[in-house]
């Protein structure tokens, strides 16, 4: 309860915002890769790549944001440190190192205690606010902030979790080897004497008062809300009306920093493309293979045309495409088309959740090329391009 927590965390999107304006004049960015991953990707770059802006990055490999970094932190992955991990099921797992990490690599966890001991950080009794020093002290150091809490990891060890498999939580007294299945008592968190916060509108993200929460569900059942619909902040309008939308493909994982680097994954899914229904193709004048443009009020894409099964009027691009393994580097030239879905992508988020929206722009689709001269465009691409990456 020392913590100041009279303000929900300032979320991703907010804090682009924060650098934009220039009241936030430091980012460390660990684990991920805003400069493909984030929407509107040109206005992102031009945040990260502010002068008055110390860029951070804490990675694997020289990704698109490590380029516009100004300081690069090389970090260990999984096989090369120690640590548990938890699974949506509630499976924690405890994952040992396997190999020493090469170069300069560190694990995250030194990382941060290395920061930690030159900020010299220390609590109101004086001694080292970090007391934790190796990922088993730090796992202790967890285990008391569950204590008592739903997610309690109390009764865990690395000395259990050694065993044939994971343990699920909650693991205490009560439930020395994990708790398979929650609810059988019909007991939830969801209590208005238990629950950690009281929720939020739905449409305006507007957070619910005690008093609000409780009149609504005085015996804490479980609770399923529905939204009423709201139609997209930007709707197309013009011919052909086209939505597009954003996702996955199983060959890759978020901007492909490890899996474009894996031969077999890479060689499944090289390239990005762009779905879209018969229908919509020949109104278009594309077909099967031809390169098309894509165009919203951000940015440009180019992108291999597939004609699938896809909704009328819907358009999807796999998003994880960015420029680590192409010319283009860090992005494309200011005038020139891009590879990255997210370069098409709005500025916005859900209120409640914050999570940026990526499935409502409003998108144009014309021909460049035929697939003849398409596939002889990417083959001269691939000749080109840098397959190896930095460690």
């Amino acid at each position: 309860m020392a913590i100041p927590h009279y303000t929900a965390p300032t979320h991703a999107m907010q804090m682009m915002r924060y650098v934009e304006d220039g009241s936030l004049r430091l980012l460390w960015v660990s684990g991920t890769n805003p400069a493909v991953s984030l929407p509107e990707l040109r206005r992102i770059r031009s945040i990260l790549s502010q002068e008055r802006l110390t860029l951070v990055a804490q990675d694997l490999f020289l990704t698109e944001t490590a380029q516009l970094a100004d300081v690069v932190l090389p970090a260990a992955t999984w096989g090369e440190k120690t640590g548990t991990f938890t699974n949506a099921d509630r499976t924690v797992h405890l994952s040992e190192k396997a190999v020493e990490p090469p170069g300069e690599a560190r694990p995250d966890l030194d990382i941060f205690l290395d920061y930690a001991r030159r900020l010299d950080l220390r609590g109101k009794d004086g001694t080292p606010l970090v007391h934790w020093h190796d990922p088993e002290s730090a796992f202790d150091a967890w285990k008391e902030c569950t204590r008592g809490r739903p997610c309690d990891y109390t009764g865990l060890t690395y000395d259990k979790l050694r065993g044939d498999s994971g343990i699920q939580w909650p693991c205490n007294e009560d439930a020395p080897d994990g708790t398979e299945r929650l609810y059988s008592d019909g007991r939830f968190w969801a209590h208005p004497n238990e629950c950690e916060n009281y929720g939020r509108d739905l449409v305006t993200g507007a957070p619910k008062n005690a008093q609000e929460y409780t009149a609504f569900n005085p015996e804490g059942r479980a609770m399923l809300k529905g939204a009423p619909y709201l139609p997209a902040h930007e709707r197309p309008d013009h011919e052909p009306p086209l939505h597009l939308i954003t996702g996955r493909t199983i060959y890759h994982f978020h901007t492909r920093t490890k899996t474009g680097r894996a031969p077999e994954l890479n060689a499944a899914a090289p390239e990005v493309w762009v779905e879209m229904c018969a229908h919509d193709a020949s109104a278009a004048g594309v077909t099967e293979g031809d390169l098309a443009e894509i165009t919203t009020p951000r940015g440009r894409v180019r992108a291999v045309v597939r004609l699938t099964d896809i909704r009328r009027g819907v358009v999807f691009i796999p998003f994880h495409y960015g420029y680590w393994d192409s010319p283009a580097g860090d992005g494309p030239a200011e005038d020139a088309a891009g590879r990255a879905a997210n370069e098409l992508t709005l500025t916005d988020w859900d209120p409640v959740s914050k999570q940026p929206i990526f499935k409502t722009a409003a998108a144009r689709v014309t021909r460049v090329a035929d697939s003849n001269a398409a596939t002889t465009a990417r083959n001269l691409a691939d000749r080109g391009s840098s397959k190896e990456g930095a460690r």
